[in-house]
């Protein structure tokens, strides 16, 4: 073969060789070894190549011994892919722990290397190292600890006391386990480092697994104010914790107190989850999500009674407050009468609308309705961004529209006495206009009016809601049905 065909034949199988491991990723098979057959070709070529040229060859460096030996260790390899590799992903044959598969390939590859320079250049090295004590002797003591490492690898593995993606503790090192060698693993800790652990080591320290048992508990400790009644306050974890993506159903979440500290009632909140990567994301979620929470049911978690600065502090705090409040309400009065449906109120029967329906905040991520639940009230957006999810018979949720500042929702449930048709969640610190329906009632009574304006606004929301669905469209006379159904719940409540 020309030199010029030899490296083409090099440049040839590179091509193949990436485009091979490209397929294999993508098709997630354990990629093909060719990287050692490429090299044995590059040394053949880079062998051919001094001859063309007329170069001498560097004295005790045979080139026909090395291809020999790299293509030994690529058959080695080979065989290790084929057998414990990609059959047990074809699920021919059971999985192997990747430690057994290096220990193997190197085993195999010892022994073609030594057939191979035994018949390349007649070197017994079985009798060489057998028949030199000191040399024995050398290599015993310099592969104790290697020996060590190796021997605790395969009992990790074999045991299946850790995998590589498993979460751990070992040391007091929290991480992920990236890799599993014959000598060490390595974990990707939680903020950024990487740690190297040799298995001596790590076979004398007691390890936390937190993958291989199924699902993880994480554990908060809250302290609130003692005019805070238990129930209330269990009521409102257990809400936050219900409606938590991350959080399990099964098992559920459990609040119960633990102690009676000087100033506060510890509670203990458990939650469960099935990724513990995900756990300090959940931690920072819940604690978000329970001071938006204690806020707008009027609590919040109280100062030490030891602070000498509490009453000022009350009282600067209480100030802004109210600051917000007023500003929160002017905003809320603008975007009522921009609004086609309260633009016909007085500034009279505004102000006393606005009396009557208080101003919720809520932080991102928390459900402000639940889908196919009951409800009172209706809720006007003023500042934030707030999302409207549907779920489908597969328990998919498909986005239906999102919210802007003076959008309202929640209006079905209030008129027609109907499940909610939707989920609404915050996306951001949200502050929503809450009208239930009594405020709405005396409104009516005024103002007639408002009932036919509810009404056409209530069918085209059913409409859009509907299209989701493959539902029919809402004709008039179904409209006719609904402006009856708002009218007749309406009546009853200024009966």
């Amino acid at each position: 073969m020309s030199v010029a065909l030899q490296w083409f034949l090099v440049l040839t199988v590179l091509f193949v060789g990436l485009l091979t491991q490209r397929l294999c990723r993508r098709f997630h098979i354990p990629p093909v070894p060719w990287r050692y057959f490429w090299i044995a070709l590059i040394v053949k070529a880079a062998e051919q190549s001094t001859e063309a040229l007329g170069i001498p060859h560097i004295p005790g460096i045979d080139l026909n011994v090395l291809i020999s030996i790299v293509v030994a260790v690529a058959i080695s390899r080979s065989i290790i892919w084929l057998v414990l590799e990609l059959l047990p992903k074809l699920r021919l044959l059971p999985s192997s722990p990747k430690i057994l598969r290096d220990l193997l390939f190197i085993i195999g590859s010892g022994l073609l290397v030594t057939l191979t320079l035994q018949e390349q250049s007649s070197i017994d090295l079985v009798g060489l190292v057998t028949t030199s004590a000191v040399l024995t002797a050398v290599l015993g003591l310099a592969a104790q600890d290697p020996l060590k490492d190796l021997v605790g690898g395969l009992s990790l593995q074999l045991e299946r006391v850790i995998r590589e993606g498993d979460w751990v503790e070992i040391e007091g090192q929290i991480g992920r386990v990236e890799s599993i060698s014959w000598r060490d693993t390595e974990l990707n800790c939680l903020y950024g480092s990487r740690l190297t652990l040799p298995h001596a080591n790590t076979n004398s320290k007691s390890i936390r697994n937190f993958t291989t048992n199924g699902a993880h508990a994480t554990r908060l400790e809250i302290g609130l104010d003692y005019n805070m009644p238990p129930h209330v306050a269990k009521s409102i974890m257990k809400h936050i914790s219900e409606h938590h993506p991350l959080v399990l159903r099964n098992p559920a979440c459990v609040v119960r107190i633990q102690s009676f500290g000087e100033s506060t009632v510890n509670y203990e909140w458990i939650n469960w989850l099935n990724d513990y990567g995900k756990n300090r994301t959940l931690r920072g979620d819940l604690q978000e999500q329970l001071w938006y929470a204690l806020r707008r049911e009027g609590f919040s978690f109280p100062f030490s009674v030891r602070d000498v600065r509490l009453t000022s502090t009350v009282e600067e705090e209480a100030t802004t407050a109210q600051q917000d409040t007023v500003r929160l309400q002017n905003i809320a009065a603008e975007l009522l009468q921009r609004n086609h449906l309260f633009s016909i109120l007085s500034d009279k029967q505004l102000s006393k609308l606005l009396e009557m329906s208080p101003i919720r905040s809520y932080g991102p991520g928390e459900i402000i309705a639940v889908e196919q639940e009951s409800g009172d009230s209706l809720f006007m957006l003023i500042d934030g961004q707030v999302s409207i999810v549907k779920s489908n018979a597969e328990r998919q949720t498909t986005e239906v529209a999102k919210l802007r500042s003076g959008d309202i929702c929640g209006e079905m449930t209030v008129f027609t006495d109907a499940p909610r048709s939707a989920t609404i969640r915050s996306h951001s610190q949200s502050d929503i206009l809450e009208i239930d329906r009594q405020a709405i009632a005396e409104l009516v009574e005024e103002e007639p009016v408002l009932l036919e304006r509810f009404s056409q606004l209530i069918s085209e929301r059913k409409e859009i809601l509907n299209s989701l669905d493959a539902q029919e469209e809402i004709t008039p006379s179904t409209r006719r049905d609904v402006l009856g159904r708002v009218k007749e719940l309406f009546d009853t409540l200024l009966a």
